[in-house]
């Protein structure tokens, strides 16, 4: 006896899964070894003589062999049609109750490497005398097909015996494109296939004319898949998908074009070998069939763009006097290819920079400006539109297919611009924001993309030498119900002040110091009754009286408190605060800070 045989005796204690280590897995693979049926491996670990302990994938389907032996000890009690390569319960108590005395394997066998044996492995005895109790034509879960695509699904049938197990030997399908522009099935589809469980079991040529065995009236189209066997278990459900591969260039394709697939027949053996032929019945009665689109290669090829978890919120570019600044982050997006079919080469992306508050516009702020797309800089661009004052900057990149992104997939783009240095005072507290269309980006899949879809509309970033930078930290609205005409609102803004190349005073007068607005809800700041304004903040208050005193490299709070009494019920306002006033030395302030938005 070899190796393998000098397992047994032995009782398996614990349930395994891949990635188990230990003895037992040795043993168990000593144990599956001992049957050519269930051999882990012919040659190399894994081996009879060469077991190791850990669970891996061959294990698992050495496993899922001795499942399939087994099937009714250990699928069809726990209802299952389909090995799982998990040594569990019913598989560990199998493998105890046959593992009670030494198995013998014959001399020679372990040295055969003929992967022929491999073929029988799966093999499965019929029992009973199998009946036919449902058969159902399904839509596959994509209902559109294109030029090119290969094993694409396009139709679903559910089958079932009762009474016993069968075996199906032979399907005839019909391809129906009555009405297309091609309506010839042999000039659209190369092969036809059936799947069952994610694997092939059988493909036909579907290219020739002479492939069908009926070209002509009312059953044209029929294709026969014959030498079957696909092995249906009494009282368990199954399912054959049916794919195709669609021709690289199908001629006189429809914009309306649509395939429908029929079940013609069904031939099928029970235990006894008994065939019967099914052409009448449940869904194999050319009524019941499955559709499916065929559209041009590319046509469901598009690119999205989406909104980017890194796309930066309002910023200060704090910028150098001397020297340029960046490159700093001005929009970052999502490209999605989402439903695409094909990989996306990228050609051309457009942004749109919108300058304001400036003097001398983005020629006079921006010195360069790049695209960066999954990784790749694109930083040939071509500059047009309004760049010599405020207004909107056009910024074609030319990616020159430099980007692709496979069929499916999402990737990270930022648009990043370097700034000049901030020579004029003038331009102190101008803003940069970014906007990108996907109508603007030229990309091609098999062809050019025309499903082009979203606009992203980026943040708006201050540009700053010196000065403050400011976040909204809090913002809350409360309402105190005292009598109808008594009733007020209390409002909190907190802003995060940070000081950066000078030493910043705010007036501890609101009036002086902030710029809000308190209106009603159809946004009318003509807001009736009375209003208590109050400005607290967490900054210094002794250095300079009546200010807040931010020391350069600081970051304080500043609240602004609104307690607001309409005098007349029912009545709707909201408060906005729109900027806060500020200088480096006493007195009316110079400076601003503009809440982008209003906070």
């Amino acid at each position: 006896t070899s190796v393998a045989s000098g397992v047994c005796p032995y009782t398996w204690t614990r349930d395994l899964a891949m990635g188990a280590t230990g003895a037992d897995v040795m043993k168990l693979q000593q144990f599956l070894n001992a049957d050519l049926d269930t051999r882990v491996s012919a040659d190399g670990a894994g081996s009879v003589g060469m077991e190791t302990q850990y669970y891996g994938p061959a294990t698992a389907a050495a496993v899922s062999k001795m499942q399939v032996k087994y099937r009714a000890d250990i699928l069809s009690p726990n209802n299952l049609v389909n090995p799982t390569g998990y040594f569990g319960p019913s598989s560990l108590a199998k493998a105890n109750s046959v593992c009670v005395a030494a198995p013998v394997v014959t001399p020679g066998d372990t040295t055969t490497t003929d992967d022929t044996t491999d073929d029988t492995t799966d093999s499965v005895t019929l029992r009973g005398e199998a009946d036919i109790t449902n058969f159902e034509i399904d839509d596959a879960d994509d209902t559109t097909i294109e030029e090119g695509d290969e094993d694409a699904p396009i139709a679903v049938f559910t089958v079932e015996f009762s009474d016993g197990d069968a075996s199906i030997s032979r399907l005839d399908l019909r391809l129906d494109g009555a009405g297309n522009g091609e309506v010839d099935p042999w000039d659209v589809f190369e092969s036809i296939s059936l799947w069952v469980d994610g694997d092939k079991v059988a493909e036909a040529d579907a290219s020739s004319k002479s492939d069908y065995i009926t070209t002509t009236g009312s059953e044209k189209g029929t294709i026969r898949l014959s030498g079957l066997d696909i092995v249906g278990m009494e009282d368990e459900e199954f399912e054959i998908i049916v794919a195709a591969n669609v021709k690289g260039a199908v001629k006189n394709i429809g914009a309306t074009d649509q395939w429908k697939v029929y079940a013609k027949a069904m031939r099928y053996f029970d235990a006894a070998g008994v065939a019967t032929t099914e052409n009448n019945s449940f869904d194999i009665d050319n009524t019941a069939y499955a559709k499916v689109d065929l559209d041009e290669a590319g046509a469901a090829d598009e690119i999205r763009l989406r909104t980017s978890s890194s796309n930066p919120t309002e910023t200060t570019f704090e910028l150098k006097t001397d020297a340029q600044t960046g490159p700093e982050t001005v929009l970052a997006f999502d490209i999605d290819t989402k439903d695409s079919k094909n990989d996306i080469t990228l050609t051309t992306v457009v942004a749109t920079v919108n300058v304001a508050n400036s003097v001398g516009g983005y020629d006079a702020l921006i010195s360069k400006a790049e695209l960066v797309i999954d990784g790749t800089t694109i930083t040939k661009v071509v500059e047009t539109g309004t760049t010599t004052i405020d207004g909107y900057a056009t910024l074609t990149f030319d990616v020159d297919d430099r980007v692709v992104i496979d069929a499916g997939d999402r990737v990270k783009a930022e648009l990043n611009l370097r700034f000049k240095s901030l020579t004029n005072p003038s331009n102190e507290g101008a803003t940069v924001s970014a906007t990108v269309a996907a109508a603007d980006i030229e990309a091609t899949g098999s062809d050019d993309v025309t499903s082009l879809i979203n606009t992203i509309v980026g943040k708006i970033h201050t540009l700053r030498s010196e000065g403050i930078s400011g976040q909204p930290k809090t913002k809350t609205a409360v309402v105190t119900t005292v009598d109808a005409a008594s009733d007020y609102a209390t409002y909190k803004v907190s802003v995060e002040v940070t000081a950066f190349n000078q030493d910043v005073l705010i007036s501890n007068n609101p009036t002086t110091s902030m710029v809000f607005v308190l209106e009603d809800g159809a946004a009318s700041s003509s807001v009736a009754g009375s209003r208590t304004v109050n400005l607290t903040s967490t900054a210094d208050e002794t250095v300079n009286p009546g200010y807040f005193t931010i020391f350069e490299g600081e970051t304080k709070t500043v609240t602004l408190d609104v307690t607001y009494i309409p005098g007349v019920p029912n009545t709707a306002s909201r408060l906005s605060l729109t900027s806060i006033k500020f200088d480096d030395v006493i007195g009316v302030p110079t400076q601003i800070w503009n809440a982008n938005p209003v906070a």
